[in-house]
């Protein structure tokens, strides 16, 4: 993910005012992107669908079992994998 620090304090006031999700946009009104304030809680992507079947699903964790592992592990996995973009 990409950080952006904001220098101007009218917009960082602007924005801690802000409460749930909402469009950030220039001043003609095109939408540059969308703002979602930490105080409104976990993003859930509401609508997105799984590649898989559940009868997919199902067969994968039937034949390989719970994938479920400690991020720590995950993150080794990535930094072995892709060697300098993860620190």
């Amino acid at each position: 993910m990409t950080r952006v620090i904001l220098n101007d304090d009218r917009v960082i006031a602007e924005l801690h005012a802000v409460s749930n999700r909402s469009e950030i946009c220039d001043a003609s009104g095109k939408v540059l992107g969308y703002f979602v304030p930490k105080s409104a809680g976990p993003v859930y992507y509401k609508g997105i669908k799984s590649p898989l079947t559940s009868e997919e699903r199902e067969r994968l964790i039937r034949e390989e079992g719970p994938t479920a592992r400690p991020l720590s592990e995950f993150w080794e996995d990535m930094q072995k994998k892709h060697p300098g973009e993860f620190r």
